[in-house]
């Protein structure tokens, strides 16, 4: 005999991606099945994890104030930053090139940049903000995605006249510049 009759549970009841309700049997404490009332697992990847430790920051420069510092992520931050140094210093840039460091690197950059600017001076922000920038240019991110049908402001370092982004939205349009 079970402690209590399955039957008289109610219907889980939540929204599915169809649109219609769900109809899995729901659990006694929240009514919800397992699949939409379950504990979340947490953060998975390391900018998930960061976020959670910075949500309660409210201001851009929530990635400036995090507590318990990964020694590896600062150590990743700095070899990029050298490396970005020494791009900037030779006479032609290759863009991929910053775009491949930038793809390694971009997590570190964005945590302790306010860091190497604090150390290294406004000029190494300068360099890691526009080579953050150009990348993400590049690679379409959605909070740049304006940035297909607007002018770019030139940035001193890593400046393209035309970001990947746009040149495939022309292609795809067949819009002549």
């Amino acid at each position: 005999m079970s402690k209590f009759d399955l039957e008289s549970l109610p219907k889980c009841g939540a929204k599915t991606r169809s649109g219609s309700p769900c109809k899995r049997l729901g659990n006694k404490r929240n009514g919800r099945c397992k699949l939409h009332g379950g504990r979340s697992t947490g953060a998975k990847t390391t900018e998930g994890k960061l976020a959670v430790r910075t949500n309660p920051v409210k201001n851009g420069f929530g990635w400036n104030l995090i507590q318990g510092y990964d020694s590896v992520l600062m150590e990743d931050s700095l070899k990029a930053y050298i490396q970005l140094c020494d791009i900037v210093g030779q006479k032609s840039i290759n863009n991929s090139e910053v775009n491949k460091l930038v793809a390694r690197y971009n997590v570190a950059l964005e945590c302790f940049k306010y860091h190497i600017c604090e150390y290294y001076g406004e000029e190494a922000f300068i360099i890691v903000q526009s080579a953050l920038d150009a990348y993400y240019k590049d690679i379409d991110s959605q909070h740049l995605l304006f940035h297909i049908h607007t002018k770019i402001v030139k940035a001193p370092y890593f400046h393209q006249h035309m970001s990947e982004a746009r040149k495939q939205f022309l292609l795809i349009n067949k819009v002549s510049v």
